[in-house]
């Protein structure tokens, strides 16, 4: 439906004012009612625990109040390392430190407590992070693959089949990391302590009803993204060592290896095949099999990367078509060269496929399932997959496929617009870079047109945005700003900006 300039304005202008609650009311039920799963709809604040802590102090209930008293907020999306909360075996004494985790549940019951007359109570996500972030005690459960590639191989052991860790030296999200030291994704000893993880969470959290979704992650690097090591190039130094000597001088015992390489050893000394991404996949598949046997009634998102190796290139003419059931993703991997269309690479077949293992009816359990883009940005980084991926299967799947489930839509920013409005919105003022951002995001949705987007046919839909809990601390400070766009100047607050996007989320969700 074409609007105009004037009713756009008026619209904006009436939803900056009014803020979510009068779009809350035309909710019906809202995320978490009935006996359905509980789903999440409306803006989250993304708390990375580690991070906060080193600049709160371990009790984050002040922050997570502040937070939950933002009326553009509809809960936390708690970020947190394996080895954070379970840094001891389950069989220890002290084996779980939930505080961090237990703070954000109490925060946001007793902000519900005290605002009974709110129209949805806010709520939580769940996204641990294993891999990098696996507890040491789990480490030294696994021997080392390293061997593969030492240089001076003939004086060390080589490692068996069954190793369990490999050593990456650089590699993207580096400094959220708390060890180099990977666990190789098809491990049996890494896959059975995080499966005993998960069952320990289930029962801490499942049946609290502020949590309503939960991220899937195992195969995983630095966060729940489909996102290792990878790369072709060997100035990334994905594996090097020294060993030096007291009196001086060093020796390279490690050839630096660029991650496909390592990967291609890594798979070949598993007994797995090295061309395909197939072994990440199954991993993935048997993942998602597992959050299902353990987690019911919310929501189990999953997070595309980007990042898969690529162990064979092809000539990206069609050596990599993604599946095409219960929906074909041929649109979210193909780009056109000129008038040629290419199908993307080894990457896209690879998350499209465990994408679709995802969707199949009866896989996740009793679950409602969502797909999100970790690393939403303005401009877009990616042709395939990312923001446009998770709007494709939004809408593809709002009608349920056959064979399928119906997959949410949602999205985390790549980083803080207020403290890298340039890297993040490539804008100078943090408003614009928060609009510029917004705007990939609405565009193709049933709001477009707030965002100089023309009406859309088929929009759409989408039920949560991630947002970091700096830019509601510098919201906060109601700093307005003047810039423009397409229907001429006007001048909003990133606050502003944020309660407009919230209302429309509550306007565009799947319920």
């Amino acid at each position: 439906m074409n609007t105009s300039i004037r009713n756009i304005m008026a619209i904006v202008l009436l939803l900056l004012v009014a803020g979510p609650q009068a779009a809350n009311a035309q909710s019906s039920g809202g995320p978490g009612g009935g006996t359905k799963p509980r789903i999440p709809v409306g803006i989250y604040a993304v708390v990375r625990v580690e991070e906060a802590t080193a600049t709160y102090g371990s009790d984050l209930s002040g922050l997570y109040a502040t937070l939950l008293g933002n009326q553009a907020v509809s809960g936390l999306a708690i970020q947190v390392h394996w080895d954070t909360l379970n840094p001891l075996p389950p069989t220890e004494t002290g084996a779980y430190t939930w505080d961090p985790v237990d703070q954000a549940f109490a925060s946001v019951a007793l902000w519900n407590t005290e605002n009974p007359n709110a129209t949805t109570p806010k709520t939580i996500q769940l996204i641990v992070s294993p891999g990098f972030n696996s507890p040491q005690w789990v480490r030294d459960e696994l021997t080392s693959c390293d061997g593969l590639f030492y240089f001076f191989g003939m004086f060390f052991p080589l490692p068996t089949s069954d190793c369990g860790y490999a050593t990456f030296t650089n590699f993207a999200e580096d400094k959220q990391a708390d060890s180099h030291e990977l666990p190789m994704p098809w491990n049996t000893t890494y896959q059975t302590a995080w499966e005993t993880f998960l069952q320990a969470l289930a029962v801490r959290y499942n049946g609290n009803p502020s949590l309503v979704s939960v991220a899937v992650a195992g195969p995983t690097a630095v966060s729940a993204e489909m996102l290792l090591p990878n790369g072709d190039t060997v100035n990334q130094l994905q594996f090097s060592n020294e060993l030096c000597f007291p009196l001086g001088g060093c020796i390279l015992f490690g050839l630096p290896t660029s991650p496909n390489a390592m990967w291609k050893q890594l798979l070949s000394n598993a007994g797995l095949p090295d061309t395909t991404d197939q072994a990440f996949v199954t991993a993935w598949d048997d993942e998602i099999d597992t959050y299902g046997g353990i987690f019911s009634g919310i929501t189990l998102t999953a997070a595309t990367g980007n990042g898969l190796p690529l162990l064979t290139h092809g000539d990206a003419k069609g050596d990599f078509p993604p599946p095409t059931t219960p929906i074909n993703f041929a649109p979210d991997c193909t780009y056109v060269d000129g008038s040629i269309t290419h199908y993307a690479n080894m990457d896209c077949q690879a998350e499209t496929e465990i994408l679709s293992y995802f969707m199949e009816s009866g896989n996740g359990g009793s679950n409602a399932k969502a797909v999100q883009t970790s690393g939403l940005e303005y401009p877009p980084q990616s042709q395939t997959l990312g923001i446009s991926g998770v709007k494709f299967v939004s809408l593809q799947t709002a009608i349920p496929p056959a064979g399928g489930s119906q997959v949410l839509g949602g999205a985390q920013f790549d980083q803080p617009f207020s403290v890298s409005p340039e890297n993040e919105g490539d804008a100078k003022a943090p408003q614009k870079a928060l609009y510029n951002v917004l705007s990939v995001y609405f565009s193709g949705t049933g709001v477009a047109t707030q965002y100089c987007d023309a009406s859309v046919a088929s929009p759409a839909p989408l039920n949560y945005l991630q947002i970091y809990y700096q830019d509601f601390t510098y919201a906060n400070l109601n700093v307005a700003a003047t810039f423009s766009e397409c229907y001429g100047p006007f001048t909003v607050s990133a606050q502003g900006e944020m309660n407009v996007a919230s209302t429309n989320l509550f306007l565009i969700f799947e319920p």
